[in-house]
């Protein structure tokens, strides 16, 4: 497996509010802050690193009941911790952050939990595929057909959030398992990214043959396109050739 981690503050922020948790092999994850001056990147960070501490045990081989519960309270545990330094603090009130993760439990199974619209996708065989649902006004506009894809793209509610971590008392994450095979390729990634680069651009750019290549393309065409947002993204090759990784 080959991993590579890129963040950028973009060129319209001050601040960088993106955080991500690289544990190889096995647990990925990227949060996207918001809030007043700087608390969107002490949501974001804060929530990472909770997450973090609350999946320790993840790297004891369990079924999948055991995984489901570990993340989502890890994501409870997070949201609560988030919780209430906003309200113990004015100069976060309001804050919250978004968070997508990912657990390679082995070659063949992986699990994701995530609240907001930081993004999971599987690239196989040429094709990308969308995993995560984005917890958005305008996503759920396109599942009930009000709208397209391409007008979902350019709506200028699309950044609302229906749910975020640190928000509310309590969180209600999705968690899924899916498959994952030799050759795959997932893509973590906030909407610093996914708000600049159509579905086409994100497919011709992932699929690029050198995964380093293909991580600093997906980041220098998010800032060619405008770069309104911090972009953050882990890029992972599920070859078993090439054990190496490139963070940055």
């Amino acid at each position: 497996m080959q991993v590579v981690s890129r963040t950028h503050v973009g060129l319209v922020r001050e601040n960088n509010e993106d955080a991500l948790l690289v544990r190889e092999p096995y647990l990925f994850a990227v949060a996207d802050g918001m809030g007043g001056y700087a608390a969107g990147e002490i949501a974001s960070r804060s929530t990472v690193k909770a997450f973090e501490a609350a999946t320790y045990s993840l790297r004891h081989e369990m079924g999948e009941q055991d995984i489901r519960k570990i993340m989502l309270d890890a994501f409870d545990k997070a949201n609560t911790h988030v919780f209430k330094m906003a309200v113990s603090n004015e100069q976060y009130t309001g804050m919250g952050t978004t968070m997508t993760a990912l657990y390679l439990a082995d070659a063949n199974n992986a699990y994701c939990c995530h609240v907001g619209d930081s993004r999971l996708y599987l690239y196989r065989n040429d094709s990308l595929k969308q995993l995560t649902h984005d917890q958005t006004f305008v996503a759920n506009l396109q599942e009930k057909g009000e709208i397209t894809e391409e007008e979902a793209f350019v709506h200028p509610q699309r950044n609302i959030l229906l749910q975020a971590l640190g928000v509310e008392e309590k969180v209600e994450a999705d968690f899924f398992h899916f498959t994952v095979q030799e050759g795959d390729r997932l893509l973590l990634c906030s909407d610093g990214l996914s708000d600049m680069l159509r579905k086409q651009e994100i497919a011709s750019l992932v699929g690029l043959p050198d995964l380093v290549q293909a991580a600093d393309a997906l980041l220098e065409q998010s800032l060619d396109n405008g770069g309104r947002d911090n972009v953050s993204l882990i890029l992972l090759d599920l070859t078993t050739q090439g054990e190496e990784s490139c963070n940055g």
